[in-house]
């Protein structure tokens, strides 16, 4: 595991070169990255500019007076000027000025479940999400077996569907926490870790590793080399070398161990290499991501993070491979103390963590398994690395959110044959369904921490706030909604038709 501010520094917008080779596209498709309803100001109000220099005057000009729309659309047309003019590092600084600027929702209806059971990856749910915890099998900072597990579902009063551990390249199979698990309901995930790639390779070891995992008859996700992408990872140091041993892995299991799916989940940063690593659709059967959510970047005060979305974070890999693989987030935290900062940060926790597993339901139908990282790494975590707290401890507001959230049985907690959640959720943009009264989810993010929705029909108008939902007011016509700040200013305005 490794905490998204250690590579902050590289992430900045490598999307815009992820997608497109061709520098006039990059920074079009980066844009549409963040979602075509992000700016709220019109095409005709901000100008087209002949050069960054003017861009940039415009879009901190706009900043300074509140309009943060028209900033953020200026910011992407200068991202845009400095890309087309050899400039990328410039357009990555510039674009990720406008995404912190621009507010952008999505709204979805819960729906039926249409069951696919032939198009499916291993494990794969038709619809929901598993919820995973980090188990910590060999009892180091619990003392017995699985008592985080056991104790991670009491606290949110929720099933665990996936135990997640670490382990060493070189050591065997953990067959007693593998059928333990599995006699509980639940799968494991394993994020295995070769502490030298050239040492991996179709022997003996990997051969019984393979055969006791088999054996057990355990679901069991394979993380093999996670965070690759990412300098911190000495199994990550060779792209090629990386490859080649992920698919020794892949075909040793397919052979000896068909309960196994094997998982690649780079970390959410950097983007920029992701291709380097992929090794292959034939044998990766899921495709997840580190993802930790910190209020400062580097343990530095000047280096602010708040303003950095979660969907700006998933959305470039998301999109890259969600169509073709169910996606997951492999390990997940939310900061409920920095180090740097030292001062309680849980109502940050909190709305982060409804905001994210909203945002699973209402933006990403193909996330279906989160694991969180259940530990407060200011004690538990090694020297270097005592950054943050991520625990979600009794009392806490971030776990009274997590405890409301699972309670939409969309979230699953046990990892069956026919595991599949009893709703989906459709993602409407334009109306909704003919005749819908029910509830509406959404998913929202802006510039500011505590944005709120006002919502008018007629003459019925509804206050939102977080999480984002929202019965269909009594009446007729359409849905007028506009998205206040923190101090009340207007971000964004649409209808929503409702026939």
């Amino acid at each position: 595991m490794v905490e998204l501010h250690m590579m902050c520094s590289q992430y900045p917008f490598a999307l815009i070169r992820m997608w497109c080779g061709r520098p006039r596209l990059r920074i079009a498709v980066a844009a549409a990255a963040f979602g075509s309803l992000a700016l709220t100001a019109s095409a005709a109000s901000v100008p087209h500019f002949g050069s960054a220099a003017a861009a940039r005057i415009w879009a901190e000009r706009e900043e300074r007076v509140g309009d943060f729309a028209g900033a953020a659309q200026a910011y992407q047309m200068e991202a845009a000027i400095r890309d087309r003019t050899g400039d990328p590092q410039g357009a990555q600084v510039e674009l990720r000025r406008a995404t912190r600027l621009a507010t952008s929702i999505a709204f979805a209806v819960p729906s039926d479940v249409t069951l696919q059971q032939d198009d499916l990856a291993k494990y794969e749910p038709p619809s929901g999400c598993y919820i995973g915890v980090r188990d910590d099998f060999k009892g180091k900072y619990w003392g017995q077996d699985s008592a985080n597990c056991e104790d991670f579902a009491a606290r949110v009063q929720h099933p665990v569907a996936v135990a997640l551990d670490y382990e060493v390249y070189g050591q065997p199979f953990p067959h007693d926490w593998a059928t333990r698990e599995a006699d509980r309901g639940r799968a494991i995930q394993i994020a295995w870790e070769p502490a030298d790639i050239s040492y991996v390779a179709d022997d003996e070891y990997l051969n019984q590793w393979a055969e006791d995992a088999g054996r057990s008859g355990a679901p069991i996700f394979l993380r093999f080399g996670g965070e690759m992408n990412g300098k911190w990872t000495s199994w990550g140091r060779d792209p090629a070398a990386y490859r080649r041993a992920f698919r020794i892995v892949h075909d040793v299991m397919a052979r000896r161990a068909p309960n196994v799916a094997m998982v690649w989940a780079p970390n959410a940063i950097p983007v920029t290499n992701l291709d380097d690593y992929y090794p292959g659709d034939d044998v990766v059967d899921w495709v997840g991501i580190s993802l930790y959510i910190v209020r400062y970047y580097d343990d530095d005060l000047s280096r602010p993070a708040w303003q950095d979305s979660i969907e700006s974070f998933i959305d470039p890999i998301y999109r890259k491979y969600a169509a073709r693989k169910p996606f997951c987030l492999a390990e997940c935290g939310i900061t409920r103390r920095s180090r740097v900062e030292g001062t309680d940060a849980d109502a940050f926790a909190s709305d982060r963590m409804k905001d994210l597993l909203e945002s699973i339901k209402v933006r990403y139908p193909r996330l279906k398994m989160m694991c969180f990282f259940d530990r407060n790494n200011l004690v538990t975590a090694i020297q270097g690395r005592r950054l943050n707290d991520y625990a979600l401890p009794d009392g806490s507001l971030v776990l009274a959110a997590v405890r409301q959230e699972l309670q939409d049985p969309y979230f699953l907690g046990h990892v069956r044959r026919r595991s599949c959640a009893p709703v989906a959720y459709e993602q409407v943009s334009s109306g909704l369904p003919s005749g819908y009264q029910g509830s509406v989810s959404v998913s929202l993010s802006t510039y500011c921490l505590d944005p709120w929705l006002r919502i008018a029909r007629g003459n019925t108008i509804v206050t939102v706030n977080r999480p984002y939902r929202f019965t269909v007011p009594n009446g007729s016509g359409p849905l007028q909604i506009t998205v206040y700040d923190d101090k009340g200013r207007v971000a964004k305005t649409l209808q929503l038709d409702a026939p």
